[in-house]
């Protein structure tokens, strides 16, 4: 579009001459619809459809604004593995502070990280088990401890696996002095 063009269509919309109409088109680098839309806030404009123009450009400006924030909020793919590591790092700190605790009797427990625990199970699960049913059966007593978490159920899920075990192991003894 020509210059004589947008300063016809401004001087159609606006109650303004045409000195005006080129100041406010080179005050917005000759765009139509800024220079439009800053006659309206001022007042010179009193066509509908121009409200209409203002309207959905700023409905569309703000649409934009609303899609930077969404974007800025959930980030990119780096800010999501960032927070994944974030994560993971808060477990694995958790983890090293509680412990999975081996005792006999009244013996002191001998206390292992659980983290430790954890990779034995996932790495060595097969003997890890056998070992930690073979010690239910000699007598050693199995918990969690640690102060950042609550253990009563996990506990006494423990305390009862070796309750079974001593009844096992009695009823066996019984059954084989008979």
């Amino acid at each position: 579009m020509e210059r004589n063009e947008m300063i016809e269509i401004i001087i159609a919309k606006a109650n303004i001459n045409r000195e005006e109409a080129i100041e406010v088109l080179e005050q917005f680098n000759w765009d139509v619809v800024d220079s439009i839309i800053h006659l309206e806030r001022q007042g010179k404009v009193e066509n509908n459809e121009t409200t209409t123009i203002i309207e959905v450009k700023e409905e569309y400006q703000e649409k934009q604004e609303n899609n930077k924030k969404r974007e800025e909020s959930y980030g990119g793919i780096g800010t999501i593995i960032g927070r994944i590591f974030k994560g993971m790092g808060k477990v694995i700190k958790k983890a090293n502070e509680n412990f999975f605790e081996i005792r006999k009797d009244n013996e002191k427990p001998m206390r292992i990280s659980l983290i430790i625990a954890i990779l034995l199970l996932i790495f060595l699960s097969v003997p890890t088990i056998i070992l930690l049913v073979l010690g239910l059966f000699c007598g050693y007593r199995y918990s969690l401890s640690g102060s950042y978490m609550k253990y009563d159920g996990v506990n006494d899920v423990f305390e009862k696996a070796s309750e079974s075990a001593d009844n096992i192991k009695r009823d066996f003894k019984e059954g084989y002095e008979k």
